[in-house]
């Protein structure tokens, strides 16, 4: 009789705790997400305040050959190449040290379970990638590239989190 009343016990304390537990793992994966798009927004506010102070402006529209050089600025990582509209660091820079924005943080594939992707464009971190629904997004263009064209657009990042309870 005491084994089963213990049993009985386990189940319902395991029916409790068990949906518990499943929320704080969604609840740890979004705050983890929070934390990354909150380094990458410190990483832009840095690398796009040394590019003003190096003398750079933004451009209404590509530079081009060889006056794409003028927009590499050294920084503690290596000199790092902006996007000439928006001055924020390109997700993966064609020039110089070719820095990611994933150089800029401590995020490295595998850790944790984090997932990593990039191109020249974007930067995904997440628990699942693009057409999964946990993941962080970094923009370095801003938007789509006719809203580039005669004016500044800030880069975006985007937390996508509807997804993390998987």
């Amino acid at each position: 009789m005491e084994l089963i009343a213990a049993i009985v016990l386990v189940a319902a304390l395991a029916a409790i705790a068990l949906p518990r537990f499943l929320d704080l793992r969604e609840e740890a994966r979004v705050t983890t997400l929070e934390g990354i798009a909150g380094s990458m927004r410190s990483t832009v506010l840095l690398v796009q305040s040394k590019a003003r102070v190096s003398g750079l402006q933004t451009s209404v529209s590509n530079p081009g050959g060889n006056t794409q050089s003028d927009y590499v600025i050294d920084t503690a990582f290596g000199s790092s190449e902006v996007d000439w509209a928006n001055l924020c660091p390109e997700s993966r820079a064609e020039l110089d040290d070719e820095l990611t924005m994933l150089d800029f943080t401590t995020i490295r594939a595998g850790t944790g379970g984090l997932q990593t992707d990039f191109d020249n464009r974007y930067t995904r971190v997440g628990y699942d990638l693009p057409p999964g629904r946990c993941y962080v997004e970094y923009d370095s263009f801003g938007g789509s590239s006719g809203s580039r064209i005669g004016g500044e657009s800030p880069c975006i990042i985007t937390v996508v989190s509807d997804g993390c309870a998987n």
